[in-house]
């Protein structure tokens, strides 16, 4: 879907997407650039973009980890069924889940931060079957802003309340 000729940004795709509670991968392109949100019943678990740094060496850079230690989780990353690095770095006892968190939980606002100002946007919605790999996400509401989120619930609020009658009484009233 090109954002530019179908009214919607990138915030509301993420309101839809959180409102549905849907499933699955939002793809985001722009010219050469092309980035991904993995959403799991509404919610941002992951998140891709080619600026984004990869935890694994934000970690060594930090001198959390070092080279080799990064080395010998990707090598089990690649050998074994696909596990996050996050999940692995945590079985070594090197890192805690709070720093975990705190860094997958940064590299999805850094990228919806990089996405917001592609121009031209394109994005598609897939619906896949992704399954969290721990408690890590983060709400869409997060990166809507507070008008476009006022807006949804006047909205909302305006189709549950139809002159002072529910959406259901007004409609059984049209039916008589």
């Amino acid at each position: 879907m090109n954002v530019q000729s179908s009214g919607f940004n990138l915030y509301d795709a993420l309101l839809l997407i959180g409102l549905e509670g849907r499933t699955g991968e939002l793809v985001v392109e722009s010219g050469n650039n092309i980035g991904s949100l993995l959403f799991h019943e509404g919610r941002i678990l992951l998140a891709f973009s080619p600026y984004t740094r990869a935890i694994g060496d934000l970690l060594v850079e930090q001198e959390v980890l070092t080279d080799a230690e990064l080395l010998e989780v990707l090598k089990q990353q690649m050998t074994g069924p696909h596990t996050p690095v996050g999940t692995l770095l945590l079985k070594t006892g090197k890192v805690t889940f709070p720093l975990i968190e705190k860094m997958v939980q940064e590299q999805i606002r850094k990228a919806i931060m990089d996405f917001s100002i592609w121009d031209p946007l394109d994005f598609s919605f897939n619906d896949k079957d992704v399954q969290p790999f721990d408690s890590i996400h983060l709400p869409v509401y997060e990166f809507i802003p507070a008008n476009v989120i006022n807006a949804a619930l006047v909205f909302v609020a305006g189709l549950s309340n139809i002159d002072g009658h529910s959406v259901q009484s007004h409609m059984a009233d049209r039916k008589s």
